[in-house]
């Protein structure tokens, strides 16, 4: 495989997942191309195996993908996390650090632990919908809301552990251009967070506990106004016609603009959720 993505992250963990039983590295060797997806799900990887008390390490040999992962703040959010093989230089690190909030069509991988970090990535986040992709102002505003309530769950669900966002705008202008915004955590994951409540003690698999997720009102606090980020996510996705992936330890299910009633996948097992949206440029619909 030469890339990982949403969808081939999983291909990638299959006969080497740190979590069940492979080495704690994470070998890009042959790897062209890591979308926003890609970098928040194997940063929050890496931050599951260091809290378990192993040292993860990060090979990358393709000079252009170390750049870029260099430059989108990837590496950042492993200092003092993982080993990166080979190490960058402290020039490179200045460099990436200088350059960060940028370029507008791109969120750096960040770092989200609670409320504080959100205003400013969901400013970026509605200019690019709005300047880039041809929003309007009102959908841009309800985009930003669901990606805040999808952000905030990564904080308020788990002890001890954080989250992390990063978005990026891919093709030319007055290509097919869309939007990927990407959220994980190495939490508890779905199912465990879920069955806290009686009410949903049922729940026997995560692919289950993802579809159940889904749904508006669930959650793992007994309050009729909790449990809609996941839903109002979905939904407004749909509405504009991209499509969302949830995966949650051993489950991911995929939501296309064309099939509401989703994908369902088995997957190696990673702590927490991984979320992410993709969304068209408004005129590329149109063309």
């Amino acid at each position: 495989m030469s890339k990982i993505d949403a969808v081939s992250f999983d291909n990638f963990l299959k006969g080497r997942n740190p979590f069940d039983g492979g080495e704690s590295t994470f070998d890009l060797s042959g790897i062209t191309f890591i979308s926003a997806a890609g970098m928040v799900q194997l940063t929050a990887a890496c931050h599951a195996l260091a809290s378990a008390g192993a040292r993860p390490s990060v090979k990358v040999d393709d000079v252009n993908v170390r750049g870029y992962l260099a430059r989108s703040g990837f590496f950042s959010a492993l200092d003092g996390i993982a080993v990166v093989e080979p190490p960058l230089s402290r020039v490179q690190k200045m460099i990436s650090d200088h350059q960060r909030g940028g370029n507008p069509l791109l969120v750096e991988v960040t770092r989200i632990a609670s409320g504080a970090a959100l205003p400013e990535l969901l400013d970026r986040i509605v200019s690019v919908l709005q300047r880039r992709l041809k929003y309007r102002q009102r959908d841009a505003f309800d985009i930003a809301v669901a990606i805040s309530e999808l952000s905030q769950n990564t904080f308020d669900h788990n002890t001890g552990s954080c989250g992390f966002l990063a978005m990026q705008v891919y093709g030319s202008k007055g290509a097919k251009r869309f939007l990927e915004v990407a959220v994980a955590d190495y939490g508890e994951g779905l199912t465990a967070t879920l069955t806290r409540n009686p009410k949903y003690s049922d729940i026997r698999s995560d692919v289950q506990a993802i579809r159940r997720a889904i749904q508006p009102g669930v959650s793992e606090h007994d309050d009729p106004t909790r449990g809609t980020g996941l839903h109002h996510l979905i939904q407004i996705t749909y509405h504009h016609g991209g499509s969302v992936q949830i995966r949650s330890g051993r489950g991911k299910v995929h939501f296309r603009m064309d099939k509401k009633i989703g994908y369902e996948f088995a997957v190696p097992r990673v702590p927490g959720v991984q979320v992410s949206l993709s969304l068209p440029a408004k005129d590329s619909i149109r063309s």
